[in-house]
C-alpha cells in the first residue's frame, strides 16, 4: 500500500480531495440534470425559424458586401475619370497658353500704332476728352477679368 501511495498524484494538500475529484470524474453522464440535458438537446438541433433567420442574415450581409464592392469600383472609376480630365485640362491649358503667347508675340505695337494713325486716321485724345472716374464709398465696380 505504501508503494501505491507514492505513485499517486495528490491534487491539493490532502488525499481526500483527490478521491472526491476521482469520484466526480467516474460518474456516468446519465446522471446529468434533466433540465441541462433538455437544453443541450435543444441547442444541438436547429429549428426552422433559426435557419430562416440565418439565411436572411447571410443574404443581408452578402447584399451589403456586393453593394460595397460596387461602390468601391464606382469610386475607383470616378477617380480615374477625374485624373484623366485633370490631365486633359493641363494639356489644353498649356496649349492655350502657348497659343496666346504666340499671338501676343506676333503683334508689333509700333505697327498697330502706325496703322491706326496713318491708315485709319485715329489720333490721341485731347485734354478735354479724358474723364477720370472717382468712385464713392457706396458705389462698387465689378471686374470680371484682369486689365492689362
Amino acid at each position: 500500500m505504501a508503494q501505491s501511495r507514492r505513485n499517486q498524484y495528490n491534487y491539493g494538500n490532502t488525499a481526500e480531495k483527490y478521491h472526491e475529484y476521482r469520484l466526480r470524474m467516474e460518474q456516468p453522464l446519465s446522471e446529468v440534470d434533466p433540465v441541462i440535458r433538455k437544453n443541450q438537446q435543444r441547442a444541438k438541433h436547429m429549428n426552422l425559424p433559426y435557419v430562416l433567420f440565418l439565411c436572411v442574415a447571410f443574404l443581408a450581409v452578402s447584399v451589403s458586401a456586393i453593394m460595397m464592392i460596387r461602390a468601391q469600383e464606382n469610386l475607383k472609376e470616378s477617380v480615374n475619370n477625374v485624373s484623366k480630365l485633370e490631365n486633359k485640362y493641363v494639356t489644353m491649358k498649356a496649349d492655350n497658353d502657348a497659343t496666346y503667347d504666340r499671338i501676343i508675340n506676333s503683334v508689333d505695337p509700333l505697327e498697330v500704332k502706325r496703322i491706326a494713325t496713318e491708315e485709319l486716321g485715329m489720333h490721341y485724345a485731347a485734354e478735354g476728352q479724358i474723364i477720370t472716374y472717382t468712385g464713392e464709398l457706396d458705389d462698387y465696380v465689378r471686374q470680371y477679368q484682369d486689365i492689362r
